[in-house]
Order: structure tokens, then C-alpha cells, then sequence
């Protein structure tokens, strides 16, 4: 079967690293040709199989002419199934589908419509599935008017058998500069208003006091990087901003924390967080969203209000305090995520949706 995907591929996240593991899966038995929207920042490892095509463009006007010009170099397509992401993506899928039949999948990641939410709910309900990655997921779409027999809800889903750890945590300390007596707290996102570093940040700040082993290490790029940087000028070299890490270095890196936070505002179910859980990390995560999906509090880990410094410095101070308490709720994160979040038996139900 011929397969259509569209993403906005200008930089990496979560969402962009699943659509591509989609794409290199669904390429082992169909032609799958890939559009990249907004640049190539994404497609940083190999895509076997796949046709890529990639529209670059940056400001407002150049966007347009980057969309029609991905309208008007796919538009002869014979696909029998498009599947796309990203509000552009979404309305690129649709346009590319007029007077055609190929049947439409929209991947649902996060459950927010942070831009032109008219424009994608139109679109959205002229699509036959939406995949949503989480239940918070599919009840958002249920709550703006999105039919319940087309939504479908497929776990996002992490590849771990690619999660291959080169060194070990002494090792890993070393390369990035660490001691072995540091006890490491870690937090993998870009930086932005939605991942809500800040309220880690001040968490921090109340527990270094107590804890003078405790580093805190941000691993991530983006728009509030600066304003991340100023909130955690006074703590000093406590405070690691890592910048973009990927590949075995990501694995590793992960592998070298002792404790994982996810402190966002909102949430799909995000990718970092389930990586954390299958490297058997003690988790604390905010009580949003999809974080409600992987995450029990007191069971596989500990679940906190969004945007409250205070109850996530207790969390943590929890953790530090009580090792055997930490170590069981690790485990149990790693047994949920080999039963309900690997990647090969979420993909197979992907692609049986798609005819």
C-alpha cells in the first residue's frame, strides 16, 4: 500500500521521534513517502524505505509558499492512506485528499490546541481516524466536538529495544562532568512555557539547602531557555543546562539520573517520561493529562499539582529520603512499560486503522 505522512519536521520533540518510528515501521511493508514541513531539524537518523521530501521555509510569507509548494509537488499522489500530524500537517492531509479517497489518520499527541484550534477542529472532522496517544487525549477531542466512533486510542509508545546504554552511570558522570557522590535530579523537554522548568527550578532551590549533594540537570533547547537560565542564576554550576542531547548520549544521560522529573503544565503522554520509567527511575510528575496515563500516585511513582514548587520539592524529598521506597516504585514503572507501552504492538494497531 502507497502511505502518505506529513509532519512540521523543524525541530525534534516527542511527537516528531514517534511519527518517524511510525514511518521506519510502516516502510518494512508499504511505500512510504514522507513529507517534512518547516525544515529538516527532525530527521536526524536514517529513515530506510522512506521517500523524504522536505518544504524549508521560516517567516509568515515564506510558510504559505512552503505549503503550496508541498500542495503543488504532492498533489498527483495516488496514496490509499494519508497520515499526518501538526495543525499544517492536518490541513496540508486534507487539501492533498480532494477529489481523491485515500483514507485520512491524524496522530492526536498532545491534548491542546495550541495554535488555530478553529482552523484544526475543522479539519480534524473531516478526517476518518484520530489516533489519540492518550485517554486525556481522546476526551479532548471529545470535548470539541470531534465524532467518538472515528477517535481510536493507541499509547504513545516508546521503541526500547533502541534504548541501548554504552556506559555506565560512573562512566556517564564522568563524561558530563559529574561526581560520584551526586545525587542527580533530571529533566528531558524543550524549553518551553508547557514543560514549566521553572517551577523545577524553585523545587530545587528549596531543596539544595538540605540536600548539598543534589544537582539538577535540564536537558533541552528553546524559547524559554534564557528565561530558565536567569531563574537559575543564583544557584550557580547546581543547575546543568545540557542543550540538545540525542542518540546513545540521550540513553546515556537518562541512565545517569537518580531521580526524573516531569514538572509540565499540560501534557500528551510524553516520551521522556516513559523512558524514565523503562530505565527503572523513581518518577515524579505532575497530575496533567497524560501524565495520568503512565503514572499511579504511590504505586510506579509520585503524582503532584502543576505549578506548585513546594509539593514537588516534597516528592522528591521523599524519594531521597526513603531509597527502598524509590527502588519499588521504580520497578513497578518498568513493568508498566513493557505491558502497555512498547512500540511494535501500538504500531501493528496503528496500521491496521489505516485501511
Amino acid at each position: 500500500m502507497k502511505i502518505l505522512m506529513i509532519l512540521y519536521g523543524k525541530s525534534i520533540g516527542g511527537a516528531e521521534l514517534q511519527f518517524l518510528e511510525l514511518a521506519r515501521e510502516l516502510a518494512k511493508r508499504h511505500q512510504v513517502k514522507l513529507i517534512s514541513l518547516g525544515g529538516s531539524g527532525a530527521l536526524q537518523d536514517p529513515l530506510p524505505g522512506v521517500e523524504v521530501k522536505v518544504y524549508h521555509y521560516k517567516r509568515k510569507v515564506s510558510a504559505l509558499w512552503g505549503l503550496f509548494r508541498a500542495w503543488a509537488g504532492n498533489l498527483n499522489h495516488d496514496a490509499k492512506a494519508i497520515v499526518t500530524t501538526s495543525v499544517f500537517g492536518n490541513a496540508l492531509g486534507l487539501s492533498l485528499n480532494f477529489s481523491r479517497n485515500a483514507r485520512l489518520v491524524s496522530m492526536q499527541t498532545v491534548s491542546k490546541a495550541i495554535r488555530f484550534p478553529e482552523l484544526d477542529r475543522f479539519v480534524l472532522r473531516r478526517f476518518d481516524v484520530l489516533v489519540a496517544g492518550s485517554r486525556d487525549i481522546r476526551d479532548f477531542l471529545l470535548g470539541h466536538g470531534q465524532d467518538p466512533a472515528r477517535i481510536e486510542v493507541v499509547n504513545n509508545w516508546v521503541d526500547f529495544s533502541s534504548r541501548k546504554i554504552t556506559l555506565s552511570s560512573a562512566e556517564a558522570r564522568q563524561k558530563f562532568n559529574f561526581g560520584a557522590d551526586d545525587v542527580i535530579l533530571g529533566c528531558i523537554g524543550r524549553m518551553h512555557p508547557q514543560k514549566a522548568q521553572e517551577y523545577l527550578i524553585r523545587a530545587f532551590r528549596i531543596l539544595k539547602p538540605l540536600n548539598p549533594e543534589l544537582r539538577l540537570v535540564l536537558v533541552g533547547e528553546g524559547q524559554t531557555l534564557e528565561r530558565m537560565q536567569a531563574e537559575a542564576a543564583d544557584l550557580g554550576d547546581a543547575v546543568v543546562f545540557a542543550g540538545t542531547i540525542v542518540g546513545d548520549d540521550y540513553n546515556n544521560i537518562l541512565n545517569m539520573f537518580d531521580i526524573y522529573v516531569q514538572p509540565s503544565r499540560f501534557e500528551g503522554l510524553p516520551r521522556t517520561l516513559l523512558d524514565a520509567m523503562h530505565m527503572r527511575k523513581p518518577i515524579v510528575a505532575t497530575a496533567v493529562n497524560g501524565n495520568l496515563d503512565a503514572i499511579r500516585d504511590g504505586d510506579n511513582g509520585f503524582l503532584v499539582p502543576a505549578e506548585d514548587p513546594q509539593a514537588l520539592a516534597a516528592a522528591i524529598q521523599k524519594l531521597l529520603n526513603d531509597p527502598a521506597l524509590a527502588s519499588g516504585l521504580a520497578d513497578q514503572a518498568y513493568e508498566d512499560t513493557i505491558a502497555n507501552f512498547e512500540m511494535v504492538k501500538q504500531l501493528r494497531r496503528i496500521e491496521q486503522l489505516l485501511s
